[in-house]
Parts: C-alpha cells; structure tokens; sequence
C-alpha cells in the first residue's frame, strides 16, 4: 500500500506493507511511479518526501510475489518497472528527499539513491545485497552510487553486499544526514519546507544541472541485459529458493 500526503507544497509518500517489511511488489512499484508523476504534473508540488512506515524504508523486491517469475520476460518486466519509477523521481521537477527511518536493503537502496538527498535515522542501515541473490543492479543505480561514493566505496558496496550503518553511510557520502531514532522523516519535512520557499523554475533547472552531471545514460542499455541475464539464470533462482529454505546459495561458476 502507498499513501499520498500533502502539507503545503510538500507531497510525502509512504510505502506501507508491514507483511513484508516495506518490500516493492508490482503494484506498490506502479502506484509509486504513478504517484510521482501525478505529483510533477502538479505546479503547486515543490518538494518531495520518500519514506516507509515503521521501522524500516524498503527491504528491496518482494520475493513471494518474484519466487517463480524466473524468465527473461520477467526480468525485463521488473528492470523497466523499477527504471521507470527512479526515472520518474531523478526527471521530477523538484527535489525528492528519502527520508530512512530503517534498513534500505537491495531495490530499497537502489530507490534510496535515487533520490536526490537521503536522511537516515541512527538505526537505518543500507545494503546492496543484489550478488547474494544471484542478479545485478537492475534501475540505473551504479552511476548514481559511482557519483556519490566514487567507483572504489561503489565496488566494495556492490561486490561485498555489505550493509553498512547510518554513521558509515554519512561518512561516505551515501547519506547527507543522520538523525536520532524517529526523527528522519520530521528533519526530511523540514528540508523540504526550506526548498518549498526557493523559486520553482530555479529548483527545477538546478535539479536538472545536478541530474546531468551525475548520469550516464549510456550504461542503462548494459545494465537491462546484465539484469535480464542473471535474474533469468540459475544462480538467481538459487538464492530465491535459499532464502525460502534458510540455506546457503549454491552458485555456479562462471
């Protein structure tokens, strides 16, 4: 489920699926993406706030909704679902603020990234764990982490799948601040009202500015078929049903 808020010129957005701690299904990823360009439609839109309910931001796919869409048609169909919404974020006319009030795992830290700043309470956490479950990045995500960490962080982050905490994500530039416990999302309202005050055109075109000189397009095109490849191909496959039998992955080699 998704909600749709509004104070002033500040539109808030809250993925809300206790069951399955926040994780993007089909519909919530649809919803979202819809809401967003709902939103950029809207001149009276100034600013934006991500958030999730609870304690956690998004735990990445849902996987009793992805276990048997194992197929390249599947792939494609998540890839472009998951690309369009953080397109729909990075091309909105204002800036969108996630604001982590918990873990951001998988496509919960490629939608975190996405945005254009990130809050994070004290115990949020974010982790890239898409190698542990056999695929890649699948929504234009390493140009944004290369950008923000540098190609080295970006590799230890990517390859490792590492989680790391809200203070190490700040110290590395993945998250512009740390808050106390529940306080993420009150410190995001509050950017959001500042950037609400600031001339709409100017907003919009700085955003623009930043956008184009942190994206390069040219990767996506690598990164769909990359995507496709591996969320298709038996490691991928693997690690779903791992996680549902609580055991290791068994890779193959490559």
């Amino acid at each position: 489920m998704l909600h749709v808020e509004r104070q002033g010129g500040v539109v808030i957005w809250t993925v809300d699926r206790p069951q399955s701690k926040n994780a993007l299904d089909h519909a919530t990823l649809d919803g979202l993406a819809f809401a967003v360009r709902e939103a950029s439609s809207d001149r009276d839109v100034r600013a934006a706030v991500l958030t999730g309910a609870g304690h956690v931001f998004v735990s990445g796919g849902d996987l009793r909704e992805l276990r048997d869409r194992h197929s390249a048609e599947d792939a494609e169909r998540l890839s472009d679902a998951g690309y369009e919404l953080t397109s729909a974020i990075a091309e909105a006319p204002f800036p969108v603020i996630a604001a982590l009030a918990g873990p951001a795992i998988g496509g919960g830290a490629e939608l975190a990234v996405a945005c254009d700043m990130r809050i994070a309470d004290v115990r949020a956490r974010i982790g890239f764990k898409q190698v542990r479950m056999g695929v890649t990045t699948a929504w234009g995500s390493v140009p944004r982490l290369v950008s923000l960490v540098g190609a080295g962080t970006a590799g230890r982050l990517l390859y490792s799948a590492q989680e790391v905490s809200a203070a190490e994500a700040k110290l590395l530039g993945l998250v512009d601040e740390v808050t106390e416990n529940g306080l993420a999302r009150t410190t995001a309202l509050a950017w959001a009202s500042d950037i609400a005050l600031g001339s709409p055109k100017a907003i919009a075109e700085t955003k623009r500015l930043i956008r184009e000189t942190m994206t390069n397009r040219d990767v996506r095109a690598l990164e769909r078929r990359l995507f496709v490849d591996t969320w298709s191909g038996p490691d991928h496959r693997d690690a779903i049903e791992a996680y549902f039998e609580r055991r290791p992955p068994r890779w193959e080699r490559r």
